[in-house]
């Protein structure tokens, strides 16, 4: 049934540990903080959060264009990002049900796991772990100065969690996790986007140069 297919296709996320520490290694043993050569990866990441099964805004907005990257780009690493989801209540079945459905429309829109990585985000636990190093290194002022924050707080009885706010610095970590070279994205995340930019350099300047800094492909809809 499309539930064992599904589960077929989330078992590579059980791998993707090994996948992630492959595609960071660059074919070498350097340590982390050893900036890569010149010539650098192309490579492509984007996320979509688990709201259940998609709906045409999405596949206009981003998914027609990732399946286009996926026979494009060599590299391509695409998450379905349930740790972005818990910035408002979820059911935790209800969240799992929605991880499920997510990837089973992700995969019948064109989502190909043998061209592109598909895996659910808390299953790589570096990405929780990068977003604490990251924040270290992003000021509060510059998380403040985001419109999003404060629409999206503005809205909150409690005035907004702390996962709200640094929210954009887990968005951060997604990207340079994989040190991700160009990110599809709509034109409502560039400056989100921006602050990833600005943290790579941050981290560049501080530790050497480690990380390319994402460029935008803008969806076309």
């Amino acid at each position: 049934g499309s539930y064992q297919d599904v589960s077929m296709a989330l078992s590579t996320t059980r791998n993707v540990l090994k996948i992630y520490r492959r595609l960071s290694a660059f074919g070498s043993s350097r340590s982390l903080l050893t900036a890569p050569s010149q010539s650098t990866t192309v490579r492509i990441f984007s996320g979509i959060q688990p709201t259940g099964i998609l709906h045409l805004g999405n596949y206009l907005g981003a998914i027609e264009n990732w399946v286009k990257l996926q026979e494009e780009c060599g590299s391509v690493l695409y998450s379905v990002m349930d740790l972005h989801s818990i910035t408002v209540p979820q059911d935790p079945a209800t969240l799992q049900e929605n991880v499920l459905n997510m990837t089973a429309s992700l995969i019948a829109c064109g989502i190909n796991p043998e061209r592109s990585v598909l895996f659910q985000q808390s299953v790589v636990s570096e990405h929780a772990q990068f977003c604490w190093i990251l924040g270290c290194l992003t000021s509060m002022p510059r998380l403040l100065h985001l419109p999003q924050w404060k629409v999206k707080s503005a809205g909150s009885k409690s005035g907004g969690s702390v996962g709200l706010f640094t929210y954009p610095v887990l968005q951060a970590a997604d990207i340079l996790l994989y040190k991700t070279t160009h990110v599809p994205i709509g034109e409502d995340q560039i400056q989100h986007l921006e602050l990833t930019k600005d943290i790579a350099r941050i981290f560049n300047n501080r530790y050497g140069e480690f990380f390319p800094i994402p460029k935008e492909i803008l969806n076309s809809a």
